[in-house]
């Protein structure tokens, strides 16, 4: 087998490595340290079970053009798994205050995970800080104790991978476990893949996504541009409240870096401008299926951007929750004795967020920045866009200016 599906395609998620009956497929980092399927040829039997679970490989076929993506000349391919626009939306956040406060909005994923749990079940979520082995990574976990849901708080602007719980899953959801499985929707669309027959007790939670920069990009914005070396850092966090700050934490808990809340003068942090203007994402990222209303799992989350301000809502960020299957309304409903829901129009949701509308455009900026970005380094940001960044800085100084992150 030479390749698994359109490199421009591929999401990362790594179920081809887990189907591969030979083990001969290996994730290593490409472009901007994404990680990307290898093949060892000496041992592939070139069986195709990977391109047959492949995600990607199985929308390769069935390219569309859509919303910013056809006007860039990339084509948004069709997702590969059963999709359905959902009819509900709610603006909720957590009743219980510190619950609510130690979320980064709202709180939704966090009380979802402890009705799972309630039910004797299983969650699985990303989490940032040390591996058990000195090593700082952005992962996959399996939670099974609400003592340790702190792990999965917090927004984390950071590839996670999924490989190294996908066994452990497949083996909870055989056993009858309720388990619920919460990421980015192209993780979503491979967990989905591998229940075609869509059990009862996998609950399927994907997040309203930008894209998402690498691990290895993060880890070597550390150790180049912040001088601080991986192995000391315990944790990080990109949220603050309702500011967007990274805040590094070494691991005696002292705060080792972080900046000024984000603004839209574009000054306070490289690695946070990179992925706020979107120049580190993934190819598949510009070209994403599950960047509009279409979703392929059960619920979709994110933060309630665009909430039409008669609400009367806590300041400290509201969860937008969608129900999609049957299964997402019954589990919305059961999410109502824990925290306030406010029923809202689809299309309130949909406009205030650009990726339910479409993926994010990969602009000449963008292409130039991948370009150069691999002689002068991350930096070449700044020559980029100073322009927009001198009509931001005027603007500010004449008017006020904040910019969100949609």
């Amino acid at each position: 087998m030479k390749s698994i599906c359109p490199h421009n395609d591929c999401t990362g998620c790594a179920l081809c490595a887990f189907v591969c009956p030979k083990a001969c497929i290996a994730m290593r980092p490409g472009a901007l340290g994404h990680l990307y399927p290898h093949i060892d040829a000496s041992v592939c039997i070139d069986c195709g079970a990977c391109v047959r679970a492949c995600p990607s490989a199985a929308s390769a076929g069935s390219a569309v053009s859509s919303g910013s993506a056809a006007s860039s000349g990339s084509a948004v391919f069709s997702p590969s798994v059963q999709s359905a626009v959902p009819r509900t939306a709610f603006a909720a956040w957590a009743n219980d205050n510190a619950e609510y406060l130690s979320s980064a909005s709202g709180g939704a994923a966090s009380v979802l995970s402890r009705l799972v749990l309630s039910d004797g079940g299983v969650v699985y979520g990303s989490t940032a800080g040390s591996d058990g082995t000195g090593s700082f990574s952005v992962r996959h976990i399996r939670v099974d104790s609400e003592d340790d849901l702190w792990r999965l708080k917090g927004s984390k602007y950071i590839h996670s991978s999924i490989a190294g719980i996908l066994f452990q899953l497949r083996d909870d959801v055989r056993c009858g476990k309720p388990v619920l499985f919460t990421g980015m929707p192209c993780q979503a669309a491979a967990v989905r893949r591998i229940f075609p027959d869509e059990p009862e007790n996998l609950m399927i939670a994907d997040l309203v996504c930008h894209g998402v920069p690498s691990e290895s990009f993060f880890l070597e914005y550390l150790r180049k541009n912040l001088k601080i070396s991986p192995s000391s850092v315990s944790s990080v966090t990109f949220r603050d409240g309702d500011e967007f700050r990274m805040t590094v934490k070494g691991q005696d808990g002292k705060v080792l870096y972080t900046h000024k809340p984000l603004s839209g003068l574009r000054t306070e942090d490289l690695y946070y401008n990179l992925f706020m203007d979107g120049f580190t994402y993934r190819d598949s990222c510009y070209r994403c299926p599950y960047a509009g209303m279409r979703r392929v799992s059960d619920m979709t989350i994110g933060d309630f951007w665009g909430l039409d301000k008669g609400v009367a809502a806590p300041g400290h960020g509201v969860s937008l929750i969608l129900p999609v299957t049957d299964k997402g309304k019954r589990m919305a409903g059961r999410l109502a004795c824990m925290m306030t829901l406010v029923p809202r129009p689809v299309g309130e949701a949909e406009a205030g967020n650009d990726q339910l509308r479409s993926p994010r455009h990969r602009s000449i900026r963008i292409r130039l920045f991948r370009s150069l970005e691999k002689i002068f380094g991350p930096s070449v940001y700044y020559p980029l866009v100073f322009d927009r960044m001198l009509r931001r800085r005027l603007k500010h100084n004449k008017g006020g200016h904040k910019e969100g992150h949609q």
